[in-house]
Order: C-alpha cells, then structure tokens, then sequence
C-alpha cells in the first residue's frame, strides 16, 4: 500500500489537469477539465462564485475527478501509463489560513506566468471574493498503474481524513468478476 500511496502522489504532483465531475440539481455529471495543485492526496482546483461547478459543490459534496499520465510515445509505450479516477468530497476553502496554503499548492504546481496576479487576492465569497478556491478529499479510488502490468487495477478506500490510503482491493472482486477472466 505505500507503493501505490507514494505513486498516487507522484501522479497528482506531476500532472496539472483533471477532468472534474459535479452533480447538478437533477443529478447529472457535469465535466469540466480543470488545472489542480496536489497537496499529498487532497486536491486543489480554482473556479469563480458564477459557476456551475461552485454551486454543484454547495448543493451536493460528491465529486469525482480523473487523472491521466500518458507517455509521451504514446500507445508504443502503453506499458508507461496510470491513471487514477477519484470519488470524494468537494468542500470550498473559507479559512484564510488554508486558502493560503492552496495557493501556494496551486502556485508551485502550475508554474504558469499570470498565475500570481489571479491567485492574489482569493478571498472567500463571504468577504465578496468573486475567485473561490475547491478542495476535494478522496473517498474512494480506481488506481490503474501498466507499469506493475497492462490492466492492473486496485481499488483504493482512503482514511476517512483523506491523507492516507486506508485499504486496497482489487478491481476484480470490487466488480464481482472472477480473476483469470
């Protein structure tokens, strides 16, 4: 478990979009790709108080998010790959301590030009600030990693604080299917 713990991590430091899922009032997934900062397991997005992703995450907490590494030889070095797909619970960031801290994670992260100027001055909504900040602490995961072999899969369950991997079990019998198959 601390093998995949540590390589988790490392998938959500090196790569800096996800494709992030809401629910709306009918209880349908809205996508959208965002850019994220990782800090350990817990992810940080940035979005506006005029979004639907703002108020999905008020009105309903689950979230899901997906990550990708792809190589950069593409299907020939399919062996390279991992991904992982999140389940977990959205929040918005009020405290100014810990919005300060997710901007320094977003800022070391995206290393963008500009990126300074728009993460200036989060404040959140209850200050008036129009920039609000996303955490989404992990519940469940699908951890895929072709580097141990091709369509090697876990399912991860995550401490119910969401900085660390809790337990691990296989794709297989999450599914009901028999390995071998």
């Amino acid at each position: 478990m601390d093998e995949v713990e540590k390589a988790v991590k490392e998938l959500l430091r090196d790569e800096s979009v996800a494709a992030f899922a809401t629910l709306d009032g009918g209880g349908y997934p809205a996508t959208s790709f965002m850019h994220f900062g990782s800090d350990g397991l817990k992810v940080y997005m940035h979005t506006f108080v005029y979004t639907r992703k703002y108020a999905a995450v008020l009105e309903d907490p689950r979230v899901s998010y997906s990550v990708h590494f792809t190589p950069p030889g593409g299907f020939e070095e399919r062996a390279q790959s991992r991904s992982i797909q999140v389940n977990g619970r959205g929040c918005v960031v009020r405290e100014a301590e810990e919005i300060a801290h997710a901007v320094e994670v977003l800022r070391s992260q995206l290393h963008e030009p500009g990126l300074d100027s728009m993460l200036a001055n989060v404040k959140p909504p209850e200050a008036g600030g129009q920039q609000v900040l996303l955490r989404v602490d992990p519940v469940e995961a699908l951890w895929a990693d072709s580097r141990v072999r091709l369509l090697w899969r876990m399912m991860l369950d995550f401490s119910e604080d969401g900085t660390g991997i809790a337990g691990m079990r296989s794709y297989d019998s999450a599914i009901g299917r028999r390995q071998g198959r």
